[in-house]
């Protein structure tokens, strides 16, 4: 029971990883979203967030195919702790971008973004839950 609740919390969060690559790139495409991400400066964003909501966009592909091997669909070869690490090191990066959400001044990134990022937490602290050998 405990492998199936994270290999799908892993899964769960790799999809959520993706979700917000596919986000990060229209930011960079220049979707008028801004209002709901970086700080909610401007609806469109201007060049050097655009480069890096495109830098994210990488970040959160690289993320969602860890998250994968965690899962244990994609990279078995690849050493478990690995995964592990980046497990941990994501929960804790979404449990902060969630208080840095819940703190900015948009009602739209702090309801909106704060509930995703937060969801995105649970999924990771789900998927550290640890499997029991019989």
């Amino acid at each position: 029971m405990q492998a199936s609740i994270r290999r799908w919390a892993a899964r769960g969060a790799a999809v959520f990883c993706l979700a917000f690559a596919a986000f990060q790139v229209a930011l960079a495409l220049g979707a008028p979203l801004g209002d709901i991400a970086w700080g909610g400066g401007a609806p469109v964003l201007a060049g050097p967030m655009r480069w890096a909501s495109a830098a994210a966009a990488i970040y959160l592909l690289l993320a969602a195919g860890l998250m994968a091997v965690r899962a244990g669909d994609w990279g078995r070869s690849l050493q478990p702790w690995l995964s592990f690490a980046f497990n941990i090191f994501l929960a804790l990066q979404l449990a902060l971008n969630t208080l840095a959400n819940l703190a900015a001044k948009s009602g739209a990134e702090r309801y909106g973004m704060g509930a995703a990022s937060a969801a995105g937490c649970l999924l990771c602290v789900l998927a550290l839950i640890p499997v029991r050998r019989p």
